[in-house]
């Protein structure tokens, strides 16, 4: 008996040491998957507004291919909600240990940027459609600028995280 559980502890410490490898090739796999949706999602869209048909699925697939790409924030977030470790899913570490340093708390910032990270993705989708719209002759006027907010304002939710931490550097926080 002490033969078999010793050959389950080598064989389940070979899949604990072999996890790091499968979640990079998992997370690259949901990348690439997701900016194929995104790209179909955009051609989707055109080819649907082409035919004036509706455009549901369309934004569906993009939603679905933002989803994809950030897979690895959405995971990381919801470890740091949940209280395992500090969200850092290199290291496989599962259990809080004392003094652990994500707390739900503090990680509630983190998700609501991967939220805003994915309104920033929507708006800038909804941008390039206006600017489609745009090329066709009747398009009602504006249409253009409207295009360029939702561009700008897209970008600007998009780097959110990034754009407040420069803010806070510059105002010494």
């Amino acid at each position: 008996m002490g033969g078999l559980t010793s050959t389950a502890t080598g064989l389940l410490q070979q899949v604990a040491n072999d996890l790091p490898a499968f979640w990079t090739l998992l997370t690259t796999f949901a990348t690439l998957t997701g900016l194929v949706f995104c790209g179909y999602g955009l051609y989707r869209a055109v080819e649907d507004q082409k035919r004036g048909e509706s455009m549901m699925g369309a934004a569906g697939l993009f939603m679905v291919g933002i989803g994809l790409v950030n897979f690895i924030y959405f995971v990381n977030s919801a470890t740091q909600t949940i209280g395992f470790s500090t969200g850092n899913l290199s290291t496989f570490s599962y259990t809080a240990g004392s003094g652990s340093s994500g707390t739900p708390g503090s990680s509630i910032p983190s998700f609501a940027f991967v939220i805003l990270k994915f309104f920033g993705w929507l708006a800038a989708f909804r941008a390039f459609l206006l600017w489609s719209e745009s090329a066709r002759s009747g398009s009602p006027p504006g249409t253009v600028w409207r295009g360029t907010t939702h561009f700008v304002a897209g970008i600007f939710l998009i780097n959110i995280n990034q754009f407040l931490g420069m803010m806070g550097s510059y105002m010494g926080g």
